[in-house]
């Protein structure tokens, strides 16, 4: 008799310690986006989505010498996409960025069970993380210029 080993794909082993290198990963890029502590408060540019381009919103909910909160906003650019809303706590004293809520749905646990009442993924919480880092650099590669007047 032979025994099987199960292979679990390099998804499934995401524990606290890669979660918690993209909060400073995070932390680093926002900062370097929008530094918060000299901000007016609000950013807005574009970024291009196919023939259309988006309208991206920063703006500081609270600012504060140890926790900051960032809200992003993008517009819809197609009618049958949603508008994406992404709240973001900045912890100044550890260094770190979290994305606490993500399209108004907050997410506590750093695992899931599955399948759970809101359909939500086995590692939710860091893949709402490390979208935030793709939307980061994407916005630094591609994002067009600042809009003076817009909203």
């Amino acid at each position: 008799m032979t025994k099987t080993k199960v292979n679990k794909s390099k998804n499934s082993q995401r524990g606290l310690n890669q979660l918690l290198r993209l909060y400073e990963r995070n932390y680093q890029r926002i900062i370097a986006f929008f530094p918060i502590q000299d901000s007016k408060n609000n950013i807005n540019y574009l970024i291009p989505e196919g023939v259309f381009d988006s309208e991206i919103k920063l703006s500081c909910k609270k600012l504060s010498s140890h926790t900051s909160v960032v809200e992003i906003k993008k517009n819809k650019s197609i009618s049958l996409l949603p508008d994406t809303e992404i709240e973001i706590y900045i912890y100044h004293d550890a260094k770190m960025a979290e994305v606490r809520k993500f399209n108004g749905k907050k997410q506590f646990w750093l695992r899931n069970k599955y399948p759970n009442r809101n359909m939500l993924s086995k590692d939710e919480k860091f893949q709402w993380n490390y979208f935030l880092e793709e939307f980061l650099v994407y916005t630094k590669k591609y994002g067009l210029s600042v809009l003076n007047n817009a909203l």
